[in-house]
């Protein structure tokens, strides 16, 4: 794989000698570091190469240096950042630049067009689709931990919370990152970015903002981001959040299942999601 990997790095930027190394943290997809003289780069494969172009051009996501295809799957090879990650106290002092930085790609039409192609219009649909899978990949996974009573009982109040979700006013689907935590986002030279952006969709504006906000912001702070959002703050828009932050958690989980690990932890967030109370995990500190 080096090697294929230098011979593309050749090809865009006529210079030989690189390293390359694995990322720190995991990857679920192939992706390495390569490093040559003053310069280091990402290259990634089997990605959405044209949203991934279009996130950089918006400055949420690393710019993309250049594409391509090899061995017939799509690669971006893109700026390597070396940044921090934020923390709680980041998030409750900047959660005007926060709901600055996710309106960007939200409410960008290109990158909006660029994946409406394969996605379910209808708010209904798309939840409902979701929810089938969840529950089919639920009743795959045999581990005892996951078919109890409790955890049932509350997979079915969450399908039932799904039929109250969609408000008066009809919920646009908007571009979300699909794994908003903070090893995904980076902080250098006061800007803010997110990477891992693979599995990118149209959904709820929720779905990653309210993670955002149950994992890593007091409640109380909540009107404060939505105001500067956009939003009306009001009991749907509440309720959303906790429903996407309980199916979330509840996702994760059975991948943890999946692969092995112990789930218990969001096992734990699902059930407190699912019946609206506080995060058991939380990181921040009441203001």
């Amino acid at each position: 794989m080096d090697d294929e990997i230098r011979s593309i790095l050749h090809s865009h930027f006529h210079t030989t000698g690189w390293t390359i190394v694995k990322p720190k943290d995991g990857q679920q997809k192939a992706s390495f570091v390569a490093h040559h003289s003053q310069q280091s780069v990402f290259i990634k494969f089997d990605v959405p190469i044209a949203a991934l172009q279009r996130l950089g051009e918006i400055g949420v996501a690393p710019r993309v240096l250049a594409s391509g295809r090899a061995a017939d799957q799509p690669y971006i090879i893109q700026e390597y950042i070396a940044g921090s990650y934020p923390d709680w106290r980041w998030f409750a002092s900047h959660l005007p630049a926060l709901a600055a930085f996710t309106r960007r790609y939200h409410h960008d039409q290109p990158l909006t067009s660029l994946l409406a192609a394969n996605t379910i219009t209808s708010y209904q649909e798309h939840i409902a689709q979701d929810l089938a899978t969840l529950e089919k990949q639920f009743h795959t996974l045999q581990a005892g931990e996951l078919h109890t009573p409790e955890i049932t009982s509350a997979l079915e109040k969450l399908k039932s919370q799904a039929n109250h979700l969609q408000p008066l006013h009809p919920v646009p689907l908007v571009p979300v990152h699909p794994d908003p935590n903070t090893k995904n986002m980076l902080l250098f030279a006061d800007r803010l970015l997110m990477v891992d952006w693979d599995d990118i969709q149209l959904s709820d504006p929720l779905r990653d903002v309210g993670l955002l906000l149950w994992w890593y912001v007091s409640k109380d702070q909540w009107p404060l981001f939505f105001q500067m959002y956009g939003l009306q703050i009001d009991d749907n828009l509440i309720e959303r959040i906790f429903w996407w932050a309980a199916r979330t958690s509840f996702a994760i989980a059975l991948w943890h299942v999946e692969h092995h690990y112990d789930c218990r932890a969001f096992l734990q967030d699902f059930l407190a999601a699912v019946n609206m109370d506080s995060n058991p995990h939380a990181v921040f500190e009441p203001t």
